[in-house]
């Protein structure tokens, strides 16, 4: 196994990728453990944040019953929404807590995007703007 977490991309793969796994409901020492095995298992030349991400699929693949993740893009997809506006959404707090937020940013449980799809009453378009503050046109009353 090829040690590259001295550099700053190595340990942010490795902090990330340890993040996903708890995420997903796995202990960093699974991750960890698996990660060594597939070192030893003929790829021996791969770094360390490499390893641990291909363990993290390999978890995966082994238990696809755990949770699923959703960025911001998938979130949208799903709410009918732009990338943008899930951004707006997740400052609500009757919005989802993200499961764990990333250098790539937060990641929520797909289970948890749908359940608040179901109980948001959307309206589309823009908001009014209030009133107040507002002028008003008056026209003078036509004679007669």
């Amino acid at each position: 196994m090829v040690d590259a977490t001295n550099t700053p991309r190595g340990r942010d793969l490795l902090i990330a990728a340890r993040a996903v796994a708890v995420a997903l409901g796995h202990t960093a020492a699974e991750v960890t453990e698996l990660a060594v095995e597939l070192g030893q298992d003929g790829r021996r030349d791969w770094q360390t944040a490499e390893l641990l991400l291909a363990a993290l699929a390999e978890l995966a693949r082994r238990d696809p019953g755990r949770r699923d993740l959703v960025g911001a893009v998938e979130a949208g997809e799903i709410l009918g929404v732009s990338r943008a506006r899930v951004h707006q959404l997740a400052e609500r707090p009757d919005f989802p807590a993200p499961l764990c937020v990333l250098a790539a940013g937060k990641l929520w449980a797909r289970a948890d995007i749908a359940a608040f799809a179901a109980r948001w009453h959307r309206r589309p378009g823009r908001p009014r703007k209030p009133a107040e503050g507002r002028a008003v046109l008056q026209l003078p009353a036509l004679p007669g």
